[in-house]
């Protein structure tokens, strides 16, 4: 039975308002669900103001304490931060309720040409240029899943010559068995480790975003992602370097730069398509980005739309991206970086530049460790502040790395606005979360921005 059929039949329930959990309550009531309960543990989600039109429009209210005492057995929307084990879902589970995501309420409605995203770091990237490539090549093309905005109401616009481009996270993976046309797992390190109960489920999850058809992107350098690879048919990979003499198997493609232009290797030879300087994103991993992009839109997209969109690209809001600051002073909010491995990546991207950097916010179970030998040669200071300010102090010390702790968010931007000289950097890449303080990354990046301009009020 389809979700929105078992919906009308048995009820329905959202668990988590938040931005993916709001779209589909809307698009429940919107599809006339009879019976639906909008749940969240937060008793102060009544005067969202989101949730107070929903309510008004005939849903159930389960707010605070007993937020999980009226589920039906019907179809349960989780949020993604809510796991698929959650033992609030164990009995309607047993009594034939079915648990899905906003994302899953799309893909079981969409006609669209669907291309998948997923991995520890550069997700977002990728999923935005694969998205700019094929709109230049001509398609109507979508992004959505993790990146934000939820898909759910372009469904109505869609046929089965649109694209929809998805960035799938592990928490939407745990229970989603999507089948895309094409798919990339960009890479695989230490995430979310205070979510998921350890790596090798973290790892499983990641690895259903491929289906039994789907034609699989890797990347080449990692060796348990590229046996992954090797494992299925068709499998196209990306490297830095292109395969070696006899490396290449029959049926395989390799994106990498040969002789300073982005090329295509299959057994019909060596494609090259434009030079690697037509990407403006700096950094090592960026061009890893754009690589698997490639990977992903080569053979569909034409080679010019490719070449054009790359050109295009400008990179992701909160990813690296320059802000107005006080005079003199290069400000860059990258609050996205929510692991050690972003911000290793972003001071690495930054070098010679040495930034005074903003580290802080709330953690994810990971070590601190990586940090230290990129801190200790690339910044200027470092400033620490939110909820894992100590986690992050004690990592430091065994590095030998000197800093400022400053636990409020706004009085340690503010205090290194005020240290920077003209021709300083000031740098937020915070290396984790931002849930101590702010309701996304998002929202913490638009608060630097707010500050570096000198609109506290904003």
């Amino acid at each position: 039975m389809d979700p929105v059929t078992l919906a009308k039949a048995k009820g329905a329930a959202v668990l988590g308002l938040g931005v993916s959990g709001i779209a589909a309550a809307e698009f429940l009531l919107f599809r006339e669900v009879p019976s639906l309960f909008l749940c969240d543990k937060n008793p102060l989600k009544v005067y969202d103001p989101a949730v107070a039109a929903l309510l008004s429009r005939g849903a159930v209210g389960c707010f605070g304490d007993g937020w999980t005492n009226r589920l039906p057995t019907g179809l349960l929307v989780r949020s993604p931060g809510i796991r698929p084990d959650h033992p609030a879902l164990v009995e309607p589970t047993r009594a034939g309720a079915t648990v899905t995501s906003e994302i899953g309420l799309f893909l079981a409605e969409s006609p669209a040409r669907l291309f998948a995203v997923t991995g520890s770091a550069g997700k977002s990237t990728v999923t935005s240029l694969v998205a700019s490539i094929f709109r230049t090549a001509g398609f109507d093309a979508r992004a959505g899943g993790n990146l934000g905005a939820s898909l759910l109401p372009a469904l109505p616009t869609l046929t089965q010559k649109s694209v929809a481009v998805v960035e799938l996270s592990s928490f939407q993976l745990m229970d989603l068995s999507p089948e895309p046309e094409r798919a990339a797992l960009l890479n695989l390190t230490e995430n979310h480790l205070n979510w998921h109960t350890d790596m090798a489920e973290y790892r499983a999850a990641k690895e259903r975003i491929f289906g039994r058809n789907t034609v699989g992107v890797f990347p080449a350098f990692d060796p348990a992602l590229f046996a992954l690879g090797r494992g299925r048919r068709g499998s196209r990979f990306f490297s830095l370097t292109p395969p070696a003499k006899g490396d290449l198997r029959p049926g395989e493609v390799w994106v990498a730069p040969d002789e300073g232009l982005v090329s295509i290797v299959s057994e019909e030879g060596v494609r090259r398509l434009f030079p690697v300087e037509r990407l403006s994103l700096p950094g090592r991993h960026n061009l890893l980005n754009l690589l698997a992009a490639v990977a992903l839109t080569e053979g569909i997209a034409p080679d010019g739309a490719i070449e054009e969109a790359v050109a295009l690209f400008r990179g992701i809001p909160h990813r690296m991206e320059e802000v107005p600051g006080p005079p003199g002073v290069r400000c860059i909010d990258s609050s996205i970086d929510t692991t050690p491995e972003r911000t290793k990546a972003t001071l690495s991207a930054l070098f010679p530049a040495r930034p005074h950097l903003l580290l802080g916010g709330a953690g994810k179970g990971l070590s601190y460790l990586p940090l230290v030998e990129p801190v200790k040669g690339r910044t200027k200071s470092v400033i620490l502040f939110g909820r894992a300010a100590n986690e992050l102090a004690a990592a430091l010390d065994a590095g030998g790395v000197r800093y400022r702790v400053i636990p409020d968010f706004d009085e340690a931007v503010t205090a290194v606005l005020a240290a920077a000289e003209p021709g300083d950097t000031v740098l937020l890449s915070p290396a984790c979360t931002s849930y101590d303080a702010f309701p996304d990354f998002a929202a913490r990046g638009d608060r630097f921005r707010a500050l570096c301009r000198g609109k506290e009020n904003e």
